[in-house]
């Protein structure tokens, strides 16, 4: 879902670490880009830090986040 709400956009992103599926959040801002380092907040109050290694766009609003353990 897309949503501009004063200015603000809201995306659906799904994160997948490994080629694994991890998690789907709602994320408000810009989009992370590949090499930049992320922290994934899970369940909880468990954290990954790591880097996107691709990005792939589903829709106006929904984004695949490929991400490494390395």
């Amino acid at each position: 879902m897309f949503i501009k709400q004063k200015g603000k956009h809201f995306y659906i992103l799904d994160y997948f670490l490994d080629g694994h599926f991890l998690k789907w959040e709602e994320y408000e801002g810009n989009l992370p880009v590949c090499g930049q380092t992320v922290v994934i907040n899970l369940e909880h109050g468990n954290e990954i830090v790591t880097q996107v290694v691709e990005t792939e766009q589903i829709s106006e609003n929904e984004s695949r986040i490929f991400l490494s353990s390395n």
